[in-house]
């Protein structure tokens, strides 16, 4: 299967991008760095450009049956009050594009959001909604909100995947969807997360859902 990652060089993914070449299929690198040609070059491929930019999604997307974006709001340091140093309407664009460029095409859009985006946010914890207020990942979720809606009522085949915190630790937990028992204080690896987005793809599915996914409860 060929498959199309925005925001290749970011932490999930890249991390998208080597399970999916672990998995035997052909990855088109999208994203506005340089890319690191460190892989097979029969099975991978790069573009790099402004992902807002619909003649550039269109291109690079040529070919493709699915496309998984792992794009987030970029900040200063990784610290939650740090200044953002991405447009406010990054997600949003970058998902217009990315539904234009599909157009009236076949390719399965498999977002990656973040838990209680939209209506689930006020199901998070009082500490937490707190925390989200005063921090610039308010902007975040503002972003994501609006990039969902825009998804949703889009014509093409959508799945929206909504992690928890993720963590940089190496290890690989398979992830289940948890829509009615997820709590604001989960968090899971971007390795994870990243094999989540993957099986999306393979599967083909669900169309037309929005997961939050999470670790499950052990006994």
């Amino acid at each position: 299967m060929k498959v199309a990652v925005l925001a290749a060089t970011g932490s999930t993914g890249s991390l998208v991008v080597g399970k999916l070449l672990s998995n035997g299929h052909h990855v088109v690198a999208v994203s506005r760095s340089p890319t690191a040609q460190r892989h097979p070059a029969t099975h991978f491929s790069a573009f790099r450009g402004d992902l807002s930019d619909i003649a550039f999604l269109r291109q690079a997307l040529s070919g493709c049956e699915a496309v998984i974006s792992c794009l987030g709001q970029s900040r200063a340091t990784k610290s939650l009050f740090a200044t953002r140093t991405s447009p406010p309407d990054i997600l949003r664009r970058v998902a217009a594009a990315t539904i234009a460029a599909i157009g009236n095409g076949s390719q399965h859009f498999v977002y990656m959001s973040a838990f209680g985006v939209g209506d689930d946010l006020r199901r998070h914890a009082l500490f937490f909604r707190i925390m989200l207020w005063l921090s610039t990942i308010h902007d975040a979720y503002l972003d994501h909100a609006e990039a969902e809606a825009l998804i949703r009522h889009s014509g093409v085949q959508w799945t929206i995947v909504r992690p928890p915190g993720l963590n940089d630790k190496d290890e690989e937990v398979p992830l289940i969807g948890k829509s009615d028992g997820w709590s604001s204080f989960e968090n899971t690896s971007k390795r994870s997360a990243a094999a989540f987005l993957v099986q999306c793809v393979e599967q083909k599915g669900p169309v037309g859902a929005t997961i939050t996914i999470g670790e499950p409860v052990m006994p």
